[in-house]
């Protein structure tokens, strides 16, 4: 695709120097070649630039936003030696025009700005980079997919090349897509409305049209420069799975790309340290691509993913993921982790009013009181029973499902919980969810439907159940919909059987065999988990359960080493029942003992003891 003339005025208006961040501000207004007007920032060091001009990295902020939201940005990346620029996307802050919702004016401004950059004085025109979160983000695909010129790396953030797509999930459509299309910090034009009248009609194939004019994925394969991206488990808008399979492709074409699965997506919780470390991996990467610089991680590819655990224990993996498929099928009360020997029929049904309509739900963006009081789901939900032994759930989840209904359309969800004894109940939270629309329906007629669910890292605990809810509607809190329901009453089936099975597939880190009680009871009355982190340096938690029927017992808990000397006591006492965890540091050797660095490299193992009974465990410490 030709790049159309790039037509540009530049009007300086305000100048400063900031000595405190050793950068140069000036402001600038871009004349686009449609002639819209873009308001932009353009910064550089202080001082000299090297051979060639300063390597720049274009900045661009999250729909809805402005440029002074890179202000911040563009301080750190000019104490770094960077020269950045920032600009407010057409429709947004102080930039002229409407917004077309990432689709092909934007690219082209894209483009134009680029030019614009590699114009500008002291900048080198062949070193640049890209980064934002969100729409940011997509801008940073949208510059690798297409080849912009004079780009070396990209860093997108909280966006995957999936973005369009992921907005309308297996013929659903996501609320956050309605979100989209009617924020008040945007301005809109006249396509919005055509979308809207689609949305509400339902007329999925035209909305279609929209959505694959804008999707990045099928350009992935094209992508020749280094990729770094960042997403959040729990993104409300964009689930990793695009991103871990952008990864796939971008290995198979052997580009370098590095992976960053964790938190700090749409709609989630800032978690600051996981913000730092994003931020430094940014600039180290485009240290590498854009100065030369050495890679503290030299390998390609690389994963750093960190899981859901309260402070976001931190991994990193060259492979994603080597995993064992955990599968629970339905039956008739439960899940279970052996195929079903009866057949089972599971209803669950949708009661709508249909007093309030389609245009009332999207001028509520499908969210609130009356929108809630509109629908009203009757789910089914199943658990297993507990898990003998803690597992980490890594990786995409699969659902297979035989479904039938009587609506011309219906629509089925599952939602994948760690199910937690609470009291006398339990305790629900979710790990996962997937959804699937079915429109055209005979009614009676029976679906194999097949589908993702959004990718997570949970570690469940031992004694902890899986539960899976399968319903038809599915909510993100109380009173805002996940996904736009169908307007009308329906009443479905989850069907299983012996030749027929449907199940959930979950993937578990780890090659060895999970085991599901049968009995609501921790054998031996306690249970020893594998420590975390296992290999370790040099510290590394071990966590164990007492039950209520060993409690009172004398507790040990200690570490050996491979020739069974005993090198450490860490328990040796009278413990309560219920969870705990203990941290070993090999760094601290035993009292009368000195060797510079603690323990030696090797294998060791821990054994805890409870009255007569004993379990152990073997750990590595990686020096």
């Amino acid at each position: 695709m030709t790049t159309r003339r790039f037509l540009c005025a530049l009007v300086p208006t305000v100048v400063w120097i900031s000595s405190l961040h050793a950068q140069l501000i000036q402001d600038v207004t871009l004349t686009m070649s449609d002639g819209i007007r873009i308001e932009a920032s353009i910064a550089r060091p202080l001082g000299l630039p090297p051979s060639g001009g300063f390597p720049a990295v274009m900045l661009i902020h999250g729909y809805g936003g402005s440029k002074s939201q890179m202000n911040a940005l563009m301080q750190v990346m000019a104490t770094y030696g960077y020269a950045s620029l920032a600009y407010s996307v057409r429709g947004q802050g102080g930039s002229e025009g409407v917004s077309t919702t990432m689709g092909e004016r934007e690219r082209l401004d894209l483009v134009e700005v680029i030019n614009y950059l590699r114009s500008a004085p002291l900048i080198n025109p062949n070193k640049l980079g890209v980064t934002g979160g969100s729409q940011g983000g997509i801008h940073s695909w949208m510059a690798a997919a297409h080849r912009m010129p004079g780009v070396q790396a990209v860093a997108p953030l909280i966006a995957t090349p999936n973005f369009a797509r992921d907005l309308v999930p297996n013929n659903c459509i996501s609320r956050w897509l309605v979100f989209e299309l009617t924020l008040g910090s945007v301005r809109f034009g006249n396509e919005r409305d055509r979308i809207k009248n689609l949305i509400l009609q339902d007329r999925f194939d035209s909305v279609l049209v929209f959505i694959d004019a804008r999707n990045l994925m099928h350009l992935v394969d094209s992508v020749r420069i280094p990729v770094f991206q960042a997403v959040g488990w729990a993104d409300a808008l964009f689930p990793v799975n695009a991103n871990i399979e952008a990864r796939a492709r971008l290995l198979a074409n052997r580009q370098p790309v590095w992976s960053y699965f964790g938190t700090n997506g749409h709609l989630e919780p800032v978690v600051p340290q996981e913000a730092t470390f994003v931020l430094e991996k940014i600039v180290e990467w485009f240290d590498h691509w854009l100065k030369g610089f050495s890679l503290a991680e030299s390998e390609f590819p690389m994963v750093f993913y960190s899981d859901d655990r309260p402070g976001w224990p931190r991994h990193r993996v060259r492979e994603w993921q080597p995993s064992t498929t955990m599968r629970f099928y339905v039956s008739q009360t439960a899940l279970s982790s052996t195929p079903p020997s009866a057949s089972a029929t599971l209803p669950f049904a949708l009661q709508y009013d249909a007093g309030y309509t389609p245009l009332m739900g999207w001028n509520d963006r499908f969210a609130g009181t009356n929108f809630r009081n509109a629908f009203q789901a009757t789910p089914v939900r199943l658990m297993s029973a507990p898990l003998t032994d803690a597992v980490e759930v890594t990786g995409i989840p699969r659902a297979h499902l035989s479904v039938s209904s009587d609506g011309q359309k219906f629509q089925t969800h599952v939602r994948v919980y760690d199910v937690a004894p609470s009291g006398s109940g339990f305790e629900w939270r979710l790990m996962s969810r997937g959804n699937y629309g079915v429109r055209n329906n005979a009614p009676g007629a029976t679906h194999q439907l097949d589908f993702e669910c959004r990718a997570l890292s949970h570690f469940v605990p031992a004694g902890h159940r899986i539960g899976v809810e399968i319903s038809s509607l599915d909510m993100f809190s109380a009173d805002v919909a996940q996904i736009v329901p169908f307007f009308a009453s329906t009443n479905s089936n989850a069907l299983s059987s012996p030749s027929n099975p449907s199940y959930i597939d979950l993937q578990i880190v780890g090659s060895g065999t999970v085991e599901v009680a049968e009995a609501h009871s921790l054998p031996h009355g306690f249970f020893l988990h594998q420590n975390y982190p296992n290999p370790f340096n040099p510290t590394t938690k071990m966590s164990f359960v007492i039950g209520s029927r060993s409690a009172g017992s004398l507790v040990s808990l200690r570490v050996f080493d491979v020739l069974g000397r005993e090198v450490a006591t860490l328990v040796d006492g009278v413990l309560p029942s219920g969870e705990h965890t203990i941290s070993f540091d090999a760094r601290d050797l035993p009292s009368g003992e000195s060797s510079k660095g603690g323990y030696a490299s090797g294998a060791y193992f821990y054994r805890l003891s409870v009255g007569e009974r004993s379990a152990a465990r073997r750990m590595l410490l990686v020096r």
